[in-house]
């Protein structure tokens, strides 16, 4: 199968995944939306007829009505136009009311419990959730398709006698960020984690029985998107540029944006290490960390703090977060013809170096050389 034909079998995969998640959530929101105020309210106002409780039975956890479990009852409504028998009724009223006269209303040529339904809004909750949630699952399904669509160039090209590769890299001066688009984010995100704790409430008061239903899902949903949104908005985002990077004799030359190369002597790394990132395991990236030698350790890590604003990890100093495994492949051969055992790939480590004996074998016989 082409690269293409995956691509886009992974983003309709991703897209029709969505839709399902976003339908259970829509359907439970729209029944918790019609809910009333109140199960036992008597009152006489907005009475239109009187329904008698024939009959009640649970639905769920899923169904039409969503997630979670809910009373549709049968009732018998005698209006003044004459009488209804066997009209049903979705969440309005209970086994305890059986055999007992209810008020009911007419609304919008719906047969209701004659109280209060103030829980309409969400139903605007639900378009704005389907929106985000669609929207969010469109970005990633183009994002599957690229990383899918994308194709390793051939072994033949990535060892070319070309002595450089190029490598995103976080510059200090690329640091952005927009205040007033976090903002807003960070206040709509709010709203929607606010009604998703409002709406595990409303769960909550409207559950058949137990303390646990399924609905709670849905509310928690909202709640963790709310949480997501409010995350992203308010973090610090930043851009990554390319910088070249020569493969020389004496060391790594890094061009930087003013046109002076930076010269890395072999003798202040210990190590460069090729790793993926767990954030990005679905995606194929590598990140290059830089392992300077003790003696030289201050100076390396100064340099990369103040123009490369590389972070320090447990493997070294974060060099270029997101390279290409081609690019990272054709780079790590480029050091090893230069310094052999040099680099490292912790996920490929007994392929590369039979459990590392041979890096360090290597690193033993280079030193000696020295």
């Amino acid at each position: 199968m082409s690269s293409f034909a995956k691509g886009l079998t992974a983003s309709f995969a991703v897209l029709v995944l969505a839709l399902g998640l976003a339908v259970l959530p829509a359907l439970t929101i729209h029944r918790l939306a019609a809910a009333p105020a109140s199960l036992t309210s008597w009152s006489d106002e907005g009475k239109a007829g009187t329904a008698t409780v024939t009959a009640c039975a649970t639905r769920g956890p899923i169904g039409l009505g969503g997630v979670g479990y809910y009373w549709v009852c049968t009732a018998d409504v005698v209006t003044q136009a004459g009488a209804r028998t066997g009209m049903e009724f979705e969440g309005e009223f209970t086994p305890d009311d059986q055999g007992k006269p209810v008020a009911v209303m007419e609304d919008d040529g719906e047969w209701k419990r004659n109280v209060a339904h103030p829980y309409w809004f969400l139903e605007y909750v639900l378009g704005a959730y389907l929106f985000i949630f669609l929207f969010i699952a469109v970005i990633v399904a183009g994002t599957v398709y690229q990383e899918f669509k994308k194709e390793d160039p051939d072994e033949s090209v990535a060892e070319t006698s070309k002595e450089s590769v190029d490598l995103p890299v976080r510059h200090h001066e690329a640091h952005e960020t927009n205040p007033n688009w976090g903002k807003v984010g960070a206040g709509l995100g709010s709203i929607l984690a606010a009604l998703g704790i409002f709406t595990g409430w409303l769960v909550f008061e409207s559950r058949v029985g137990g303390f646990w239903d399924p609905a709670y899902l849905v509310a928690g949903t909202f709640l963790v998107v709310g949480a997501v949104i409010v995350y992203c908005s308010l973090r610090r985002t930043e851009s990554l540029k390319e910088a070249t990077f020569f493969v020389e004799t004496e060391g790594l030359r890094v061009l930087t944006d003013d046109g002076e190369g930076r010269l890395l002597a072999w003798s202040s790394l210990e190590r460069i290490v090729f790793d993926q990132p767990r954030a990005a395991r679905f995606r194929d990236v590598v990140s290059v960390l830089l392992i300077p030698t003790p003696s030289k350790r201050d100076g390396l890590h100064a340099w990369i703090r103040t123009y490369f604003r590389g972070g320090g990890t447990n493997l070294g100093y974060e060099l270029s977060p997101g390279t290409r495994r081609a690019t990272a492949r054709k780079f790590s051969n480029l050091i090893e013809r230069q310094q052999p055992g040099l680099t490292r790939w912790p996920q490929g480590e007994i392929r590369r170096w039979g459990f590392g004996l041979f890096g360090l074998v290597d690193r033993f016989r280079r030193a000696k050389q020295q």
